[in-house]
């Protein structure tokens, strides 16, 4: 009972922070309305539907994710929970595992392992990112070749693939080095614990929790490493989401009738989505905006059709899937 009230009341705060939300972000919202509305409505439609397979392949990811560390994970449950992730990571400054959380708090809702559920996402996740790293190659490739490779564009990658680095630690810890990966646990849970009794509230990680959850994670590990096929389709399901984002991203230029060279093309949606990752703002709000608009426009893109192209692509990138995910939002309760 206590468990239910809880997430009612998280529940409603998020409602809360969706009206927050749309209220400060009126004027975006309208700019991003009127111009979408000066586009061709053919591609801007190609567009749309190629953000849907794009979720519908992240969904597909986890879902593969899962079957590696041997957990269950039924499309059609994943596909709604990917989408209001989104719109949890982007009202919740939390770097992501907000919506990691979702899936842990579903499985276990479920009947399932949880931090099986979140090895599955961290997996989805490093796989993603390992992807995403041929993509930005090329784009920054291109920008070298143009003599507009600038150094907080080599840091951003740095600071990238170290997160990657970090990620792909804890699994490995748990394949590897259970013990020390148990020790660590151990620290972050008697950490939490302190930081509850100085706030004069009861433990929230029972005695037991790393070792249990250690033992997971290991398990998990052990799983993904006998499963290696797995992760060739994953990675192979990966590079299509960044297919599908970069033809996305091609088709607003169609639509608003500005061609462009494929090397530029890809070195805008690389700086994006590097600085969408390694941003302190949630989803890079404000952030990756500027970049983008930054990249093309030292690429020779007029500095109006970079702007609306940006304000497009972030529109479809961004703000679909969070309306989207609030509307799907009860489905997490």
């Amino acid at each position: 009972m206590k468990k239910t009230k809880r997430f009612r009341w998280i529940f409603w705060l998020l409602i809360i922070a969706f009206v927050w939300f749309i209220v400060t972000r009126q004027t975006e919202i309208k700019n991003l309305i009127h111009v979408l509305s000066q586009g061709q409505w053919q591609w801007i439609l190609a567009a749309v539907l190629l953000q849907i397979f794009f979720y519908a392949s992240y969904a597909l990811m986890i879902q593969s994710a899962f079957s590696a560390v041997e957990t269950q994970g039924r499309f059609l449950e994943i596909l709604p929970l990917t989408v209001i992730s989104v719109f949890i990571n982007t009202v919740t400054p939390t770097a992501g595992t907000a919506g990691i959380a979702l899936f842990a708090r579903d499985a276990k809702r479920r009947g399932r392992s949880g931090v099986k559920a979140t090895s599955g996402n961290l997996l989805a996740t490093v796989i993603e990112f390992s992807a995403f790293l041929l993509v930005l190659v090329v784009g920054m490739g291109h920008l070298f070749i143009q003599h507009d490779l600038e150094i907080y564009e080599i840091i951003a990658s740095f600071a990238l693939v170290g997160w990657i680095g970090i990620q792909t630690a804890v699994l490995l810890l748990g394949l590897w080095r259970p013990a020390l990966l148990r020790k660590l646990l151990d620290y972050v849970q008697r950490f939490i614990n302190i930081i509850f009794t100085l706030l004069k509230r009861p433990q929230q990680m029972k005695v037991i929790w790393a070792e249990k959850t250690a033992r997971e994670f290991t398990t998990a590990a052990v799983a993904i490493g006998k499963h290696k096929i797995r992760l060739v389709q994953m990675f192979g399901i990966a590079l299509g989401m960044q297919a599908l984002n970069v033809f996305c991203l091609y088709a607003l230029f169609l639509a608003f009738k500005h061609p462009i060279q494929f090397g530029a093309l890809v070195a805008g949606y690389a700086i994006s989505f590097l600085f969408l990752n390694i941003s302190p703002l949630p989803q890079g709000i404000g952030i990756v905006e500027g970049m983008m608009t930054l990249v093309y426009t030292s690429l020779n893109v007029p500095v109006a059709v970079a702007l609306v192209i940006t304000l497009a692509f972030r529109g479809l990138t961004l703000w679909f899937p969070f309306l989207l995910g609030f509307i799907l939002l009860r489905l997490a309760k």
